[in-house]
């Protein structure tokens, strides 16, 4: 029932305080189950196609996330008819920082590789959106949707060692195939080089060692010291886009709650479209940028166009359900659950329907995860109550 309906009906004031509170929750709840979903399967789009090295993926994708900007702008705003709301920088600015953090990414895959990378940056995410709404920093308000603290701390923490279990399991699911195809490539030229006559020297029943050149020492050291600090870079960027993603609701937030003046809208979805054209923007230069410096050499697929905007679209609508959501049930709830349940919805599509999860140590790992991250999920949620 509305407010209205609960006040004509003669309604006692605690009762109808606690069924609005029952309906917000339901209803942030409900966004968080979108948000999950949607950033659970958005890159399925794209799985089957080659994205290169993400840049002219990410602008194609940031297409398809303007669209529902535009959407929302015109029909889920508190401006009359469908006039999209006041074009807000700041919001803008919130956008560009999330898209500069996936703009991070390949780099981030390539130098420690993705499960370690995915790891970092969800859990650094996960951390620092419920860090600042936990704590109330960078201008948002202290939080007191949490009613059961410690739920919400173990829930937290059972949710983030998760993330290392899933990261091996994703490890060791992506090794097993690879290893089994390079034992198949030894043999193949095991067989090649037998068959040419180019057999290993035998005497006495084993293989002669052949000298071989070796690389000076202190071209090795130079070699590892280079690695070493390519793997700390990756790392630091991990955490970087993280801390990039985690932050890409205070702008708005701020702007909501009047700590750049009064003069701005009360209403969240009124920002989500400023929000995205910041997302769009930034791809757009980096894009520029990109094909400036590589010329000819840019990775560009027209192929990749149409999977890239279904990408950005459910995004976009993921995007959105989690900005009401921390509205609802606010940001100590609302990053847990949804950085938490992508995994659990993927892990199930996964084995499902596509055939990952396929070795025994993959599977434990897997299973592991779940048995850390539904619980801990189900705290989180319970910590509001």
């Amino acid at each position: 029932s509305s407010l209205v309906d609960l006040i004509s009906e003669g309604t006692p004031g605690l009762l109808i305080v606690t069924k609005l509170m029952a309906t917000n929750l339901l209803f942030g709840y409900s966004c968080c189950l979108i948000a999950g979903i949607g950033f659970a399967v958005n890159y399925l789009p794209v799985k089957s196609c080659d994205i290169g090295d993400g840049i002219f993926f990410s602008a194609a994708m940031s297409v398809g996330i303007l669209l529902v900007g535009l959407v929302t702008g015109m029909f889920l705003t508190s401006t009359p008819n469908v006039e999209i709301p006041a074009f807000e920088p700041l919001a803008a600015a919130g956008g560009a920082m999330w898209m500069l953090g996936n703009l991070m990414c390949p780099y981030i895959i390539q130098t420690i590789g993705l499960g370690l990378g995915l790891t970092v940056w969800d859990l650094s995410n996960m951390l620092m959106g419920w860090v600042t709404g936990y704590f109330g920093l960078f201008g948002l308000p202290k939080e007191q949707d949490v009613k059961q603290p410690w739920a919400n701390f173990v829930g937290l923490v059972l949710a983030s060692v998760s993330l290392i279990f899933f990261s091996l399991a994703s490890a060791f699911d992506d090794f097993e195939p690879a290893r089994e195809v390079e034992i198949k490539k030894v043999n193949s030229d095991a067989s090649t080089a037998a068959s040419c006559g180019d057999l290993p020297d035998i005497e006495d029943g084993q293989n002669v060692q052949k000298p071989t050149l070796k690389h000076g020492e202190r071209g090795a050291d130079a070699s590892d010291r280079a690695n070493r600090m390519k793997a700390m870079l990756g790392f630091s960027m991990a955490i970087l886009a993280g801390v990039l993603f985690g932050s890409t609701f205070d702008l708005p937030m701020d702007l909501k709650n009047g700590v750049f003046g009064p003069d701005h809208s009360q209403h969240i979805m009124d920002y989500v479209f400023s929000h995205f054209i910041g997302i769009s923007a930034a791809a757009s230069v980096a894009l520029t940028v990109y094909i400036t410096v590589r010329g000819k050499k840019s990775f560009l697929q027209r192929q990749l166009i149409v999977p890239s905007l279904v990408s950005g679209v459910i995004w976009g609508i993921a995007q959105v359900a989690w900005f009401q959501a921390n509205i609802e049930v606010g940001f100590a709830i609302a990053f847990p659950i949804i950085g938490s349940l992508p995994g659990i919805i993927g892990l199930f599509i996964g084995c499902c329907c596509l055939g990952e999860v396929r070795t025994t140590r993959s599977r434990i790992f897997s299973l592991v995860g779940l048995l850390l991250r539904v619980p801990g999920v189900l705290l989180i949620a319970l910590s509001s109550v």
